[in-house]
């Protein structure tokens, strides 16, 4: 959109919405805390998602596999299914189930044994292909969200430079992934997901519109949280004492912003330069030769200021139980821990997976950020 067009804009529109990007202070002010977690075994290709076992293991997210780790460390691993597509969001169920949101499948249950029985593959009549995050109520009630219409959760970063009209969805079924129904529809790539501590509400985070929204159980209620944060929040979970936890995939830049404006530029890149040089966030920000300028990201000396504009970056978020951050551990543009998909406290620890680097790590928490 030209500057007059913008203008034009928000002259006729003065209600739409704009999300300038907020300052990172108060709570989110930047720290190295982030690059002070230790890595947790050894390297987990593309690892997307966490939940742990009634049998104590962790389970882990990766490629067309989950797998089983055990072990101090979560060194000692198996796979413990291989499904037919890319698997997400994860969660288990008080019976013991595993439940794997599958791109291009839908939601599938897993036994002990790791063998699928039971499957959720379309709700309203239309195919749940992009299915991003899955959470399990107290009552047994299964909460599952819908990133796209138009894209898989692997086409991510197109979802969000194509700037369309949100078509995600919050879907809600029984423990045994039937009576599916739309419980909220429009929704900007709903990667973060947790039902609240008193089983009331069911929170969403929406990445594309950077906002924290619940939504009420028990009918059509809802309510914005939050209404805009710095960076695209990505999984939710939630701690023994009624904190949440929010990852993070990147921090906004102006100039990311700045391109989803610009649609005929945008649309040009999009056509013709490789996705992985695309101006706009990325998981792990290592520059690529090829890569176009991309305002004050480039390396002086062989060094990378942690101050430049972020590509990529490392900021998990630990919220109180009405949602409001009481703490973010970050980890800067020259840090080791970025593209934050998911955090999870596993009994005492916090562990964060880090698909920018291929690793899971454990948080280092201070006193206050303790589980009990």
């Amino acid at each position: 959109m030209s500057l007059i067009g913008d203008i034009i804009d928000r002259v006729l529109s003065p209600n739409r919405e704009i999300h300038v990007i907020p300052v990172l202070d108060a709570a989110f002010s930047p720290n190295q805390r982030l690059d002070q977690a230790r890595q947790l075994g050894d390297r987990i290709e593309r690892p997307d998602d966490i939940t742990l076992g009634t049998d104590g293991a962790l389970y882990v997210s990766t490629g067309n596999s989950i797998l089983r780790c055990t072990g101090d460390d979560l060194n000692t691993r198996s796979v413990f299914a291989t499904l037919d597509g890319p698997v997400g969001g994860l969660a288990c169920t008080p019976d013991g189930r595993i439940l794997a949101c599958v791109a291009g499948v839908g939601l599938v249950s897993l036994s002990a044994r790791g063998e699928i029985d039971g499957r959720l593959e379309s709700v309203g009549g239309e195919k749940i292909a992009c299915p991003l995050s899955v959470a399990v109520a107290p009552d047994g009630a299964i909460y599952l969200t819908d990133g796209s219409r138009h894209n898989r959760p692997e086409a991510w970063l197109t979802d969000l430079m194509q700037n369309r009209a949100p078509s995600g969805r919050l879907i809600v079924c029984n423990s045994a992934l039937g009576d599916a129904r739309v419980r909220a529809d429009k929704l900007a790539w709903p990667l973060g997901l947790v039902v609240s501590g008193d089983g009331r509400e069911v929170w969403v985070a929406e990445s594309w519109t950077h906002r924290l929204t619940a939504f009420s159980r028990a009918g059509d209620d809802r309510r914005v949280i939050v209404k805009n944060y710095t960076g695209y929040p990505a999984r939710l979970s939630r701690g023994a004492n009624g904190e949440v936890w929010m990852a993070f995939l990147a921090l906004r830049t102006q100039l990311t912003e700045f391109v989803l404006r610009e649609r005929a530029f945008c649309e040009e890149m999009m056509r013709t330069v490789p996705v992985e040089l695309w101006i706009g966030p990325a998981l792990d920000g290592r520059l690529n030769p090829r890569e176009p300028t991309q305002i004050g990201r480039i390396k002086k000396l062989g060094i990378q200021k942690p101050w430049a504009p972020p590509r990529s970056y490392g900021l998990v978020a630990q919220l109180d139980a009405a949602g409001m951050a009481m703490t973010t551990l970050h980890s800067r543009v020259d840090g080791r821990v970025h593209g934050v998909t998911a955090v999870r406290p596993i009994g005492t620890r916090v562990v964060a997976v880090s698909k920018g680097r291929d690793c899971l790590v454990e948080l280092p928490l201070d006193r206050g950020a303790q589980e009990g």
